[in-house]
This record gives structure tokens, C-alpha cells and sequence, in this order.
């Protein structure tokens, strides 16, 4: 047998197999690489987002595993359960007021003169007990706007996983406060694909440790030394109805939050972020619009009343007590749209 041909061959098919091999791989790169760079979904076509990130903090917020909450985690595997049935694809507005018949009317057009593509639904949660809700109304664009009035005035009522909601996506607002339409879209998008385990909206807030151990409330927006967040307020923020129903179960240490929410008319917002991220062991997420969102700071509210620092402090101890641990994580990254990172 002539070795000199078989060899001869051999090699050319060896080296067909090899080019061959390298390009498959090459081909197979370049698919995944294009996944995960390229990835149109029709509701983003023309939104333009990135994330944009900042170093760690150099002394990030202490975060313990927050014992074995067995029972806990059984609630909330049941109430993921009982709404995986609902849209994910439109979302609902939790609107809460309270004898502030300007800001609500002027918060309701400012949400509805323009279309908002993926809202069903705007729920007017009315917690003047001494004063009949308007009738329900359709918006010019179609959007039903239904008035639900409380059966008590509590801050806990706008989380309360109203059996007639019909998405998984809650958007949880004030009547002083809201998104422009267009950016209040590109938030629930952002929230789709990125913060449906976390609360995700525009009002930031930190939670401080000081020297002593104690917590302090913080407008970590506007002090120089906290450059991260840990709360996102639920006055202007998306939750998944899964925490909401949580939030309103039978479990022991939910139902002392809302008892202490409702002796002290604060904080329900602050449980909500503990709960999250509990249940998560994620942070918050902040998400910005093309405009900032518009607040009317009205002179009547809880925010403006003498000592509010001092009884959200005193609220994030509470928790933290009744946690037996503190389960906020410090963020540093945000989404905004038409961000370009160098």
C-alpha cells in the first residue's frame, strides 16, 4: 500500500474537518454575542435605554440573611401562584388620595391626556370616608379610571392586591406625583425585563447607618457622602402584585406592620422596600424618564409635617428589630433613556 497516498488522503479531509470546526464555533460565537447584545422586543423599538453604573460604595450597607423564614417564603411561593394567571404585558395605576381634590385631578390629566400604551387600568384608591368617590370614567384614550373607596383611611389600603386588578404590574402612586406618559411606558418596560423582583420607580431614599448602629432616614439624592440607594418610595414606583399580597397576608410580621403603619400613618412605603428585598435579596431599582417627573409638593401631607425625618428613622429601627436583620442592598446603577457610556 502506497502510505505516501493515503496520507495525501487523509490530510485534506483533517483539514476540511478542522475549518470546518473553527467555522461552526466562530458562527455559533457570533449568535450568542448577537443575543445578548441585540435583543429587539416590540415594546422597546423605539426606546433607547442603557444602565448606567458607579463604583461601590466604600462602605456599602451591612445586609444579613434574614433568619429561616420558611413560612414567609411558603406565602409568597402561594401568592406568585395565585396571579401568575394575569397580563404581564399592560399594567395597573394605584392612585391614592385623600382630600386633595387639585393634585388628584391635576395628576389624573397630566397621566391621561396622552395615550400610554400598555396601561389598563387607573384605580383611584379614595380614603375620605366622609365623602362619596366620584362616579368611573373612561379616559379620551379608553383607559377606565375606577373609583375604589376604603373601607378605613389607611396608608395600607393602595397595597392592598385588589381582587379585581387584572395585571401583575402595579404601578403605586400619589395624587401629587407622576411620571410624564411617555416616560411612565419606558418604566414598565424597564420594570418587564429588569425589575419585576424588585420595587422600580423614580423616588430614591437611603436608609444610613450611624456610629451607634442606629438607622437614619436619609435624602441620599442630596447628601454628598451617600453615593447609592436603598429605597425606592412606592409614591411613584412599580411592585409586583405577588408582594402585595404578601404585604396584606395573615403572616405574624406583616400584620404588625400594618398595625404599626396604621397607629403611626407612616412608613408603609419604607415596609414595603424590607419586604422586597427580603423575599428577593435584591435591591431596589431606580429608573429616570426622558423628563423628570412632575410633583406638585402640596403644603398638606405627611412628608410635610415637623419631625418626618426623625419617624422614618424611627421606622426603619422598628423594622429592623422586627426583621431581626436588614435586609436593604445598596444600588449604584440606574436606566434611563438616551444614555450613551463611554
Amino acid at each position: 500500500m502506497d502510505t505516501s497516498k493515503a496520507r495525501g488522503g487523509v490530510l485534506p479531509r483533517l483539514f476540511k474537518r478542522i475549518a470546518f470546526t473553527v467555522f461552526a464555533f466562530t458562527a455559533a460565537a457570533g449568535i450568542v454575542f448577537a443575543l445578548f447584545t441585540y435583543a429587539p422586543e416590540a415594546h422597546l423599538q423605539h426606546i433607547s435605554e442603557t444602565v448606567k453604573a458607579w463604583e461601590a460604595p466604600s462602605k456599602p450597607t451591612k445586609i444579613s440573611k434574614c433568619g429561616a423564614f420558611n413560612k414567609t417564603d411558603e406565602i409568597w411561593k402561594e401568592s406568585q401562584l395565585k396571579y401568575q394567571h394575569l397580563r404581564d404585558d399592560k399594567f395597573t395605576i394605584a392612585m391614592q388620595t385623600y382630600r386633595r381634590p387639585k393634585e388628584l385631578n391635576d395628576t389624573l390629566h397630566g397621566l391621561l391626556s396622552e395615550e400610554i400604551p400598555s396601561l389598563l387600568e387607573v384605580v383611584v384608591v379614595w380614603n375620605d370616608m366622609e365623602t362619596a368617590p366620584p362616579e368611573n370614567y373612561a379616559s379620551e384614550h379608553g383607559v377606565p379610571v375606577r373609583y375604589r373607596h376604603s373601607p378605613v383611611n389607611s396608608l395600607n389600603q393602595k397595597l392592598w392586591p385588589d381582587p379585581a386588578y387584572q395585571t401583575q404590574a402595579i404601578f403605586l402612586s400619589d395624587d401629587d406625583i407622576y411620571y410624564k406618559p411617555k416616560d411612565l411606558e419606558f418604566v414598565f418596560q424597564s420594570w418587564r425585563k429588569f425589575g419585576r423582583r424588585r420595587m422600580t420607580g423614580g423616588f430614591t431614599r437611603c436608609a444610613v447607618e450611624e456610629p451607634n448602629g442606629k438607622w437614619k432616614y436619609s435624602f441620599c439624592s442630596t447628601d454628598a457622602a451617600h453615593d447609592y440607594y436603598n429605597l425606592i418610595l412606592s409614591g411613584l414606583a412599580f411592585a409586583h402584585i405577588s408582594f402585595m399580597d404578601y404585604y396584606s397576608s395573615s403572616d405574624a410580621m406583616t400584620t404588625k406592620i400594618r398595625a404599626y403603619v396604621d397607629k403611626h400613618f407612616n412608613c408603609e412605603d419604607l415596609a414595603m422596600n424590607y419586604l422586597v428585598s427580603m423575599l428577593t435579596g435584591e435591591g431596589p431599582l431606580l429608573v429616570k424618564g426622558k423628563e423628570p417627573y412632575v410633583s406638585f409638593v402640596p403644603k398638606v401631607g405627611i412628608s410635610t409635617k415637623p419631625g418626618h425625618i426623625e419617624a422614618r428613622s424611627q421606622c426603619l429601627n422598628y423594622y429592623n428589630e422586627l426583621f431581626g436583620c436588614m435586609p436593604l442592598i445598596n444600588e449604584t446603577a440606574h436606566i434611563e433613556p438616551g444614555v450613551i457610556i463611554s
